[in-house]
């Protein structure tokens, strides 16, 4: 027998700057599998490097160790024509990794755990049997197997998962590929390879293999597809620990059974058996099915793919909707909370107007005009309703800046400055169809200090003013349009 040798790929110089002979510290391991468990592990460990002579004169250093005699996995499962062979070879793949998971770690100097063994069909050699041993598997050293690993081994392994779980995905990977002579996941760009696994952009067993074995496909289905979401990964999760014993979810359940369907009673199945014939009634409406499938599932993906690749676009969207929705309703609620006139006759609307001026509610007087009437009253009431406040926060009280006119009934005048209308008299003066005219006298109090230089601040003054008021009707209901001072 010859050495085995793994080429690195790698020149003198790059296999320095790699640092890449510290990784020759790394044991292969040979797994033979027994008539029940444990099975025996064997470390391999490499003998050295030498450079090895390739095309245009190159060299290369290969790394070099025990003979392994047998057949990669990779390449037994693009044998089409022997279907039985890879599923033999997948089957005693499956104990094998059984054994390897369930140590945790391997024996002292195998440098492997649940995390780094190599689950890449190239990384795996099945070892030929003989008089005296079984077939065995080989499983390269980590990163020695690293550098063999093509695209089209990165199909059969799902960067998000790790052991157990891991194992799974890809056992039915490999199987997939031996039912259906392709992968699950085979896109040729690597990102969209592992986005399509995370999507489960996998055409289900039903359709890829009509007529396979149910439990089979139900089984290879459920190591392949993934949780979507979190809740459905909560859900999976809560259903894990509520379960117990064998049918439990996980991944070394689904790896026994998956073992259990292929090779009961210890001899594996010939994948044909596998397979029941279809009706071809049953088959025509599966394709039916099927086309209707592949119409959902792919609007779906780009559907999901769409809105995270515009993630950011589709917040700022929703962002000023939700804004805009928050403003309309805040307009609505203001206006449906807001004074309103509504419903009174004319005299009652001059009459809430002028008391309204001396209680500084300039919401209501502006519920009680129309076309801009009344501006510079509704402006001086803003400016004392802002100074009143101002002045409550300052002074941390809750005294009145002014006190309402119309509420002061005679005698000593009171220790706030009066400010509105007093003694108010309301005469018709006449008018036409749909528009009144009203004079309205009455005593105007006002601060001192808004007309004059002083100092107390308690001091009013007043003098009499008339007013010309023209209301007309606004949307059935009477408004003052015009105020003549």
């Amino acid at each position: 027998m010859s050495d085995f040798e793994f080429d690195t790929g790698l020149d003198a110089r790059a296999f320095a700057q790699a640092k890449f002979a510290q990784c020759l510290t790394e044991a292969g391991l040979i797994v033979r599998p027994a008539a029940a468990p444990p099975h025996r592990i064997e470390l391999w460990k490499a003998s050295g490097v030498r450079e090895k002579a390739v095309a245009n004169g190159r060299q290369t250093i290969v790394v070099w160790g025990p003979p392994i005699e047998g057949e990669r996995l990779d390449v037994l499962l693009n044998e089409r024509d022997q279907p039985d062979k890879a599923l033999a070879a997948v089957s005693l793949w499956i104990q094998s990794i059984q054994s390897l998971l369930a140590l945790g770690n391997t024996p002292p100097g195998g440098g492997y755990s649940q995390e780094n063994i190599p689950l890449w069909p190239c990384a795996a050699i099945i070892t030929q049997a003989d008089e005296s041993c079984p077939p065995s598997v080989f499983f390269a050293p980590p990163a020695l197997a690293r550098r063999g690993v093509t695209h089209n081994d990165e199909s059969y392994v799902n960067p998000a998962l790790s052991g157990m779980e891991a194992a799974a995905f890809t056992a039915a990977a490999m199987l997939y590929r031996v039912f259906t002579g392709a992968p699950p996941f085979s896109n040729g760009d690597i990102s969209i390879l592992h986005q399509d696994m995370r999507d489960n952009n996998f055409l289900p067993l039903r359709f890829a293999v009509p007529g396979l074995e149910p439990r089979l496909a139900a089984l290879m289905h459920a190591a392949i597809e993934r949780p979507q979401t979190a809740i459905e990964r909560r859900v999976l999760e809560r259903r894990a620990l509520e379960r117990s014993g064998p049918d439990k979810p996980s991944g070394d359940a689904l790896l026994s059974e998956l073992l259990a369907v292929i090779q009961p009673g210890g001899q594996t199945v010939s994948a044909a058996s596998l397979i029941a014939p279809l009706p071809e009634p049953d088959r025509l409406l599966l394709e039916k099915e099927k086309k209707r499938y592949l119409t959902i599932i792919t609007a779906s993906i780009k559907t999901r793919r769409f809105i995270a690749r515009n993630k950011a676009l589709i917040l700022g969207v929703l962002t000023a909707v939700v804004i805009t929705a928050l403003i309309v309703s805040s307009i609505i609620n203001t206006r449906a909370q807001s004074p309103t006139a509504a419903g009174m006759d004319p005299v009652q609307v001059i009459e809430t107007y002028y008391r309204s001026l001396g209680e500084l509610d300039h919401q209501m007087m502006e519920a009680c005009v129309a076309d801009g009437a009344g501006k510079d009253d509704i402006n001086t009431v803003v400016n004392l309703f802002v100074i009143t406040k101002t002045r409550q926060s300052y002074e941390r009280n809750t005294r009145m800046v002014v006190f309402p006119a119309h509420q002061w009934e005679g005698g000593a005048l009171p220790d706030t400055p009066l400010f509105g209308a007093a003694d108010l008299r309301v005469t018709l003066l006449g008018g036409k169809s749909g528009e009144l005219l009203y004079r309205v006298d009455y005593t105007y109090w006002i601060p001192a200090q808004a007309v004059s230089d002083t100092d107390d601040l308690n001091l009013s003054v007043s003098y009499p003013r008339s007013d010309i008021l023209t209301l007309a009707l606004k949307k059935d209901n009477w408004r003052i349009v015009g105020i003549d001072r």
